[in-house]
């Protein structure tokens, strides 16, 4: 239905005006594109620029994935971590930006095509490795009381570092790799692939 809605606004500028009327305000400026007019005396436009699938479809993906292949406390962790941690590091890289204190990681990579506001920054993913250790702890315990997945504290510290490079990476594109796909869809994968893989039980 999110998708089928997408095509719509894409195809259609009634649907698009009813869209950006309603869900305007939380739409990044990549997510709205754009119309031209062809035809003044009939209103008829077309498409300058076609807006990209709305964060919110990537992430309903990511929890419906999340959900259905990996175990009950992974997935919930993989949901909450894309539910915190994400909004966090945005928090964070913005406070230290205002402040003067904060570094782009664009600036390190500046072949990378990173949108000319915002960002992922430095502070960014360190407030989103933090609040993904943290995360962890959740639901996933550190000793082996239950059946459930076991984490030791240097596995939740690799959750965190890889998970944060994902979220600065996600929806950009990189040299030699190409355009990566959105972060609300890898995170939660990411994060649960690695907590199978590095469950202290297994």
């Amino acid at each position: 239905a999110f998708y089928y809605i997408h095509m719509k606004r894409v195809q259609d500028p009634k649907w698009d005006d009813w869209y950006l009327q309603n869900f305007g305000s939380l739409l990044r400026n990549h997510e709205r594109g754009e119309w031209e007019e062809v035809d003044l005396k009939n209103n008829k436009r077309r498409r300058r620029s076609i807006p990209a699938l709305p964060g919110a479809f990537y992430f309903l993906l990511g929890v419906a994935f999340s959900t259905f292949l990996f175990p009950a406390t992974v997935a919930r962790t993989s949901v909450l971590v894309l539910s915190i941690s994400d909004p966090i590091a945005g928090l964070v890289g913005t406070w230290f930006t205002r402040q003067g204190y904060n570094i782009a990681w664009k600036q390190f990579l500046p072949r990378c095509n990173a949108p000319l506001e915002g960002g992922p920054s430095v502070a960014g993913s360190f407030g989103f490795a933090v609040s993904t250790i943290l995360c962890t702890y959740v639901y996933i315990p550190s000793t082996n009381s239950t059946k459930s997945s076991v984490l030791s504290f240097s596995s939740r510290v690799s959750i965190g570092v890889v998970s944060s490079i994902i979220e600065a990476m996600g929806g950009r594109h990189l040299p030699f790799f190409g355009k990566i796909a959105d972060d609300n869809l890898l995170i939660p994968l990411v994060v649960g692939c690695l907590a199978c893989w590095l469950d202290s039980n297994e």
